[in-house]
């Protein structure tokens, strides 16, 4: 041991020193290391990513492949079936008369049309009469102004303003007595030919199914070849709907059922959307 104090100290500081050296080296190694590590990592995970990315690119072409695969099945079973099948015919309809159909759509335009309560009626019969009593009054005060002195300014104003009042208002809708019975007529012959006409449709594609008569391509192309299992009958009745919008709305396409879908809203494009949505459901693997 050294006896003297300083000389001692010194020695503790070299040999701290030392180890702070040895320490900083052992860091240093260590931060090489884990930045190697790092490194590798990295590398792996963007091997990998490509990997990935050459598996979801090729699922993809497998997928495209297989959906062209399916496509020239269906049409290659079709030219098959119709070398030894007889066809459905689900576009000639001497059955369904055009008074019938004329009947369907008047009958959807009543539908259509904004109808009145009897209380609704009422209170519309006392807003116009109400309309009408201030319009006689407006007409009135804009006569007098134009007889008014001209220092009778607060007078002025109130004419004006009875005059403006009605400017900015619109008379209500008269409700049609006679057109609500019109349209409760049509209502009711509408709903009578609608129903006929869907009994012949279902009829004859219930006939088509037990007979695996080949369906039209755009019959097939929306519906699919056959009802899905275990809904064959939600299955009917859409494909009535099919058929009958197609009779409803002279779509005549040979592939696209129902054509294009309309622009303005009411029944058809309702149905059009709805008939749309379902048929997508059918024709899911």
């Amino acid at each position: 041991m050294n006896i003297d104090p300083v000389k001692a100290l010194d020695d503790k500081i070299e040999r701290l020193k030392k180890e702070v050296k040895s320490l900083e080296t052992r860091i240093d190694n260590a931060q090489t290391e884990a930045a190697h590590h790092q490194l590798g990592t990295t590398n792996q995970v963007r091997d990998t990513t490509r990997k990935l990315t050459k598996t979801d690119d090729r699922v993809t072409e497998l997928a495209e492949s297989v959906h062209r695969l399916e496509r020239l099945l269906v049409a290659l079973n079709r030219k098959v079936r119709a070398s030894e099948t007889r066809k459905a015919d689900f576009d000639d309809w001497p059955e369904i008369t055009p008074e019938q159909v004329a009947k369907i759509l008047k009958g959807q335009e009543a539908y259509a049309r904004r109808t009145f309560t009897q209380q609704e009626a009422k209170d519309t019969r006392k807003a116009i009469a109400e309309y009408d009593r201030k319009a006689h009054e407006a007409l009135e005060a804009a006569e007098a102004l134009t007889h008014l002195p001209p220092n009778a300014e607060a007078l002025w104003r109130k004419h004006y303003k009875q005059w403006q009042t009605v400017q900015h208002q619109e008379r209500p809708q008269a409700p049609d007595d006679d057109t609500h019975a019109k349209d409760t007529v049509a209502k009711s012959a509408g709903n009578e030919a609608i129903k006929q006409t869907r009994g012949h449709i279902r009829a004859r594609i219930e006939d088509a199914v037990a007979r695996d008569l080949l369906f039209p391509a755009w019959f097939e192309n929306l519906l699919g070849p056959a009802a899905p299992p275990g809904r064959a009958d939600d299955w009917l009745y859409t494909a009535t709907d099919v058929v009958l919008y197609r009779l409803l709305h002279g779509v005549t396409s040979p592939a696209d059922a129902l054509g294009p879908a309309p622009s303005e809203e009411g029944h058809r494009k309702t149905l059009h959307d709805r008939l749309t949505g379902e048929c997508a459901e059918y024709r899911r693997p």
